[in-house]
């Protein structure tokens, strides 16, 4: 009896561990996920889309919408879709999906869906806050935390927020009415925007929307992209070669350095899994063994350690020899104090704030040091030739969003002269690549801040729902034409099928199974 009933338990522990398990499956409809704000939303909805490798994957967003309880006028209406792409985190716990009301860059894109009463004096003031902000996951987090985040690549991340923000639509427009939810208005509008790493996400996704025709269909307008790395190169030549005084900004910056030293792993490997060219290289062809003896690479994928965590730790190595992260304790590498050293930068409120800066010369291995110091190397761009190096300059420069195309919808850029993170070489690098349009297609707003990347992003985050209308009116004054209807939209998407872990078909399903077609669930006996 004791052996059966010790069986029974052990095959109850398998089912639900097996339920644990299960992968997220689509959504079929918006999940009320913040109900408590005033005049506001907040939903979360899975959504298909396809992974770093081409495989389907399903992904996680926000969707968050101005919901009035008392409607302005009889004819309010959802006026603007904002897509907003993230900054670079390092855990689970700062994506969008993690998320409350009290989050403090949720707490500042709130301001972008909160509605405006109408004002002669500032018009379009309440085009651009009676929206839906639509906030997606990056892949490798939210419900995809399982996985590798492919940290900057570009292509890949923009058709999957992309993938959000039509799937949130089409999940949004079935809500009828619900939970005071308002329909577009037939002259919507969309913008892409974002800072950091969701600047050139942003971009990106412009040129995705352009090349694959979607701009009539999403009512795209342009995009407001804010300190972003749209070009890896330019950013390693500064850290390579700053002394400090680069477009006009007198920083503390000095050659060889690099002021947060996370985001090298996280670029380095995130061309190791979405260039095919980088799948038979590792972090050790291109970091000393004791740079990645810190540990970082464990914190890194355990997205439990966010961006502080991380200085912190380094800082701990450097102070007492050791750090500890979770359960395990990471000695500092014997050449701690020649790959780090600490310095004092302006805190992103107030005061000054201790950080641990590296020295590429001592985290980088010899070989891809030289290779980086070497100018005669970027005088072109090598094809992908099974040489280490080689292919990492191959997979970089793939990456960059300024060079093979021509914007059709403007943008505005804003970059701090001042940024030591991303620096403002990754706007000349855009504007070098499109000489004629400056002014026209796009323009550059670098009066907003001389700060250093942290402090920069909170001052563009937080002008962006409050001071920066005019560069949403800027945009929006380049009106396209042939704008379509979000029943248009609709009757789009209204044949697409997929399966339930979010494989799209090519057509209407053939065989039994269980079915996602136009945001519904469907069984085919």
């Amino acid at each position: 009896m004791k052996n059966s009933l010790l069986t029974l338990l052990a095959l109850l522990g398998i089912v639900v561990q097996g339920a644990w398990a299960q992968e997220p499956t689509v959504s079929t409809a918006l999940e009320p996920y913040i109900t408590t704000l005033s005049n506001r939303m907040v939903y979360k909805f899975n959504y298909p889309s396809t992974s770093v490798t081409g495989d389907p994957i399903v992904l996680s967003s926000l969707l968050c919408c101005w919901a009035p309880e008392t409607l302005p006028e009889q004819d309010a209406a959802i006026e603007s879709v904002h897509l907003y792409s993230h900054y670079t985190v390092t855990a689970n716990s700062q994506c969008p999906t993690s998320a409350t009301s009290t989050t403090a860059d949720f707490m500042v894109m709130a301001s972008l869906f909160e509605g405006y009463e109408r004002d002669e004096e500032a018009p379009y003031k309440s085009i651009v806050k009676r929206s839906i902000v639509i906030m997606p996951d990056f892949e490798g987090y939210g419900v995809s935390a399982g996985r590798v985040h492919p940290y900057l690549v570009q292509a890949a991340t923009a058709q999957q927020v992309v993938d959000a923000l039509t799937y949130g639509l089409q999940l949004y427009g079935q809500l009828n009415g619900a939970y005071r939810t308002l329909p577009l208005a037939d002259d919507w509008r969309c913008f892409s925007l974002g800072y950091s790493q969701g600047g050139a996400v942003a971009l990106a996704a412009q040129r995705h929307i352009e090349q694959n025709g979607l701009s009539n269909q999403l009512h795209f307008r342009g995009s407001i992209c804010g300190d972003g790395p749209y070009d890896l190169l330019a950013t390693l030549r500064y850290y390579l070669d700053d002394d400090g005084t680069s477009y006009d900004a007198t920083t503390v910056h000095r050659q060889d350095q690099v002021t947060l030293p996370f985001v090298l792993p996280m670029i380095m490997n995130g061309m190791l899994v979405g260039h095919p060219a980088m799948s038979q290289h590792q972090l050790d062809d291109y970091f000393s063994q004791s740079f990645l003896d810190t540990g970082v690479i464990d914190w890194l994928n355990s997205k439990t350690m966010t961006n502080d965590d991380i200085n912190a730790a380094w800082l701990s190595q450097l102070d007492n020899g050791t750090a500890t992260a979770g359960d395990k304790t990471y000695p500092a590498p014997p050449n701690m104090s020649e790959m780090f050293f600490k310095q004092e930068v302006p805190g992103i409120i107030w005061g000054a704030q201790t950080v641990a800066w590296a020295r590429l010369s001592k985290i980088f291995t010899p070989g891809f040091y030289d290779y980086l110091k070497d100018a005669a190397n970027f005088t072109s761009v090598p094809a992908a030739t099974g040489d280490a190096y080689e292919d990492m300059h191959h997979a970089l420069v793939s990456n960059n969003v300024c060079t093979g195309w021509e914007p059709q919808h403007r943008i505005q850029f804003a970059h701090s002269r001042g940024d030591m993170i991303v620096p403002y070489s990754n706007y000349l690098a855009f504007r070098d690549a499109h000489p004629q349009g400056e002014g026209d297609m796009y323009r550059i707003d670098d009066t907003y801040s001389d700060s250093d990347h942290l402090k920069s992003g909170t001052t563009f985050l937080v002008k962006l729902g409050t001071d920066f209308f005019d560069y949403f009116q800027w945009i929006d004054a380049a009106t396209p034409t042939a704008i379509q209807t979000m029943a248009a939209v609709q009757s789009r998407k209204s044949n697409a099928c997929y399966t339930i872990d979010g494989r799209r078909l090519s057509g209407q399903p053939t065989q039994k199974g269980l079915y996602i077609i136009n945001g519904k669930k469907v069984v085919i006996k």
